[in-house]
Formats: C-alpha cells, sequence, structure tokens
C-alpha cells in the first residue's frame, strides 16, 4: 500500500501526516525537529512512504538533507503554491496543514523547489556573511561623514584605511567629536579587517572552481558575481527562466481586455539580483572594452532610460552565465560566442572585468 507524507515544519515541533493512496488518514502526530527525530518517525509510521512533501523555509534545506540521508523519497513544495491550496481550508492549524500536505503529494498538484547542496549553503553563507559586513562598513562611513559634515568638514571618497587617515588627520587631537568618532573607526577598522579575511576566502573558491573562473569571463562580472551566480544557480534552469528566478522579468496583470505589464517582480534571491545589477553598471560605465552587449545597453539607455536598461543587461547577462553554466564541456573548445548563440539579441565578446570590493 502506498503511502504520501505530509510534513508541517515549526522551530520546535513537525506535524505529521499520513495517507494512503486514497486520501484516508492512516497517521496524525507530531515529531521534534531536531535531527533524527522526524526520519524516526516516518520509519515506524510511514515505511511505505511514496512521497514526503514539506513547504520551503528556513528549516526546509536541513529537513530535505536529513531524509535523504536516510535515503527517503523528500518533494520540498514552494510556499507560494502550497498556500493557494491550504488557504482554502477554514481552520489554520499545523494539523490541518500538515493533512493538506499530504493531499498535495498524494494527487501531484505541486511545483517542486530544487534544494542547494550543502557545499553551495555553505559557500552561500560565506557570500551573505561577506554582504553583511559591507553593509556595515558602508553604514559607519555614511554616519561618520554626516557627523564631521555638520562642523564643515569634507573629504573626498575613500574606503576601508584611507578612509580612516582622512578622518584623523581632519580631526586632529582636540576637535569635540573625537571622542564619538574614534569607536566608530575602531569598530570600522575591526569590520574591514574580517571582510578582508572574507574577500580573501572567496578568491581562493573562485579560483578552485573551473566554472566560476568561466563566468569571470564575461564582461563586468568579477569575482564576487561568479561565485554567487554559480552556487545560487546550483542546478542549472532553463535559459528562458532564469530571469524571472532572479525576479528580473516584468509583472503581467492581464484579464480580458486589459493587459498590464508592470516593474520587474523582485522575487528570487535579492543579493544575486544586486550583483548582476551592478555588473550591468560596471558593463555600461566601466568597461573600456567594447562589446555587442554594451552597444545594445547603451542604445537601449537612450531610449527608454539608463536605468531600465540597467535591468534589461543584468537579465541578459544572468542568461549568459546560465549558458555557460550549462555548457561546462563546450566552453574549452568552443569561443564564448558560440557557447550562447541560443541568448536573444547581442551576443558579448570576453573580457575580464574584476567587479573589486563594493
Amino acid at each position: 500500500m502506498k503511502q504520501y507524507v505530509g510534513l508541517d515544519v515549526s522551530q520546535k515541533e513537525t506535524s505529521v501526516c499520513v495517507v494512503d493512496e486514497v486520501g484516508q488518514i492512516l497517521f496524525e502526530g507530531k515529531a521534534k525537529s531536531a535531527p533524527g527525530a522526524p526520519a524516526a518517525l516516518l520509519r515506524k509510521r510511514a515505511p511505505q512512504a511514496e512521497r514526503i512533501g514539506f513547504e520551503t523555509g528556513a528549516m526546509a534545506s536541513w529537513l530535505w538533507h536529513e531524509l535523504r540521508r536516510v535515503d527517503l523519497l523528500v518533494v520540498c513544495i514552494d510556499a507560494r503554491h502550497a498556500h493557494a491550496a491550504l488557504s482554502v481550508r477554514m481552520n489554520k492549524s499545523d494539523q490541518n496543514d500538515a493533512r493538506g500536505l499530504a493531499e498535495l503529494v498524494r494527487v501531484g498538484w505541486y511545483r517542486e523547489v530544487k534544494v542547494k547542496s550543502e557545499e553551495s549553503q555553505k559557500i552561500r553563507a560565506i557570500l551573505v556573511a561577506r554582504s553583511r559586513l559591507v553593509s556595515m562598513r558602508r553604514d559607519i562611513e555614511n554616519q561618520v561623514r554626516s557627523l564631521i559634515k555638520e562642523y564643515g568638514l569634507l573629504f573626498p571618497r575613500a574606503i576601508g584605511q584611507q578612509f580612516r587617515n582622512l578622518v584623523s588627520e581632519l580631526l586632529g587631537d582636540n576637535h569635540p567629536l573625537l571622542s564619538v568618532i574614534s569607536p566608530l573607526l575602531l569598530i570600522h577598522e575591526h569590520i574591514c579587517q574580517q571582510q578582508n579575511k572574507f574577500d580573501d576566502e572567496v578568491r581562493q573558491l573562485a579560483k578552485a572552481d573551473e566554472t566560476t573562473r568561466r563566468l569571470m569571463t564575461v564582461p563586468g562580472v568579477g569575482v564576487v558575481t561568479a561565485l554567487t551566480f554559480r552556487h545560487t544557480i546550483d542546478d542549472p534552469l532553463s535559459a528562458l527562466t532564469v530571469g524571472a528566478y532572479l525576479g528580473l522579468t516584468p509583472r503581467r496583470n492581464q484579464s480580458g481586455e486589459t493587459d498590464i505589464n508592470g516593474k520587474i517582480s523582485r522575487w528570487g534571491d535579492r543579493l544575486l539580483r544586486t550583483y548582476l545589477f551592478e555588473a550591468a553598471t560596471v558593463l555600461l560605465y566601466r568597461t573600456k572594452k567594447w562589446s555587442s552587449l554594451k552597444a545594445w545597453g547603451m542604445k537601449l539607455a537612450k531610449r527608454i532610460g539608463m536605468r531600465k536598461a540597467k535591468v534589461a543587461v543584468a537579465r541578459k547577462i544572468a542568461v549568459i552565465l546560465h549558458c555557460i553554466m550549462a555548457h561546462p564541456s563546450t566552453g574549452g573548445s568552443r569561443s564564448q560566442s558560440d557557447i550562447c548563440s541560443q541568448v536573444p539579441g547581442p551576443v558579448c565578446r570576453t573580457g575580464d572585468v574584476p567587479l573589486g570590493r563594493c
């Protein structure tokens, strides 16, 4: 007898519902959200489980790998699709949600979400931590600039050690704000040191990965963007959907005679979307070497404006990077133009322009 399982995961407990192939409830209960507890309960209560389903969430990746280690057939369901099905129930509870998820996996009315590998999750954690340090460093620099600007002290753009040296020279030894600014500069120095460690680790990871090095051949794409793309798109998607996956395609609202195309959806990974936008900015502004992609972006900027052109170029860069990832065996024997021949629109030429520290 086939069995189908729905799991509603929370921080402390996981609600479990087991149904048979006709939808009859065989078991309802709870297990602790701890390593080994859900798997032990499923082996006891659902030994013939055909599929085990749960929603995407903060603990979904851990649970997926936990159950896969013991050879259980698990699927991770898109939370938006699951919500559409579960919201028709009058009463909201963990038990009802687990029962609804069991019904979803039984009838097959769901969209499976690919879970990233453990290696990609680890590298993504490094990239996210580095991004947070960059944001903290920038906030401190802006705050210090704002404080000393009230005293008429201005200085040119600078980051890191150069920033601290300029501030120290402006304040001197007897400035009224010295006792306020000094602690901020100490924190700034410590943040810069930790960021430099992350930067070195990111460079080593990129240097050791052949796919990441090939992604860096696209103009405007540097170490951080290439490594982020490599481990966000862990399993290459369709080239036609990678833009939508990253939230770089416009929303559409069509009903009857109404058909409205709005702004980009901004769904998907925010960090990678930001880096792709920065890569497009680097390509259009800082890259000296000309390419058909840059020519297309500059022409588009004259027609619709630079801001929208950057978004379009960012989506195009994402499609090109996907083509490079999806054809690893042909990169050494064919040119980048041949690899990306299926990309709609212009095809960029090779060039190595590091993104640098942002």
